[in-house]
């Protein structure tokens, strides 16, 4: 008796090889972006390990699930499979809920601004690198021709390949940009953002502001901050600078890694 082929199936089959070739193509698209960045960080290995895992799964669909369907035969493999699987999902759902809080933090404007907070970043010798550019220039936009004036806390240590601290080279930048000395701070001690946050909020509290802060720094490092700032009994809104697109991912997923150490921390 000849067989016939059940269109349900073959639909299904259709559907499921779509959808592995889309995540498949779309995994492909954010690995080259994450090859291609001109700044090579801990973002880069992530997404190396991450998207080249999806699309290894994705076109390779039969051995994989082969060899799940082994593994969940032995009772003490499907033991350790479920408690990998649940760390994976908790890990995933914790990568959304950043990246959410991320975007939400990224602009978060202030009516009255009465004090702005620059977070340190890479100096080469004694000029800022383009990311400390970015910020500095955003500051600008809260600052320059206010009044009241606005005050400026400029964060940052001395760290390798620096000739001088970030502090500093900020302070030099705004005042070559008309931001009158007495109005700006440096805080040339610390060597992270916890540090940075911590600091200048013993300068606030010194100078008895309280309300009209605003945060400066990437987008991507904006809710990282604003825990911190919370921390630190700092009520703050955000104004970002804009990180340069092939730099962009590779930032994102390194902040992830720093927000899980923050968070266990």
């Amino acid at each position: 008796m000849p067989t016939t082929s059940n269109p349900s199936s073959k639909s299904s089959s259709k559907i499921s090889t779509i959808i592995r070739t889309v995540i498949a193509v779309i995994s492909g698209i954010l690995l080259v972006w994450s090859v291609i960045n001109v700044r090579v960080t801990e973002g880069t290995f992530v997404g190396i390990a991450g998207f080249g895992a999806i699309i290894a799964v994705c076109v390779f669909q039969r051995p994989f699930f082969r060899a799940v369907k082994f593994l969940w035969s032995k009772i003490p493999l499907r033991i350790i499979m479920l408690v990998f699987g649940t760390v994976i999902a908790l890990l995933a759902g914790m990568c959304v809920y950043f990246t959410v809080n991320m975007i939400i933090r990224a602009e978060v404007p202030v009516d009255e601004p009465k004090a702005v907070i620059v977070l340190g970043c890479q100096v080469k010798g004694e000029e800022p690198s383009a990311m400390l550019k970015s910020r500095m220039n955003a500051a600008l936009d809260i600052v320059y021709g206010k009044d009241p004036e606005v005050l400026v806390i400029v964060c940052g240590g001395q760290g390798a390949g620096e000739d001088i601290s970030e502090a500093e080279a900020m302070r030099r930048y705004f005042i070559e940009k008309g931001i009158s000395e007495e109005l700006i701070i440096a805080e040339d001690s610390s060597t992270s953002t916890e540090e940075n946050i911590k600091n200048a909020s013993e300068i606030l509290s010194e100078r008895g502001i309280s309300d009209g802060i605003v945060l400066v720094t990437n987008e991507f490092h904006q809710y990282r901050a604003y825990v911190f700032a919370e921390r630190y009994g700092i009520s703050a809104g955000a104004h970002s600078a804009r990180t340069y697109p092939l730099n962009l991912l590779n930032y994102w997923l390194r902040e992830w890694a720093g927000l899980f150490y923050q968070l266990i921390g």
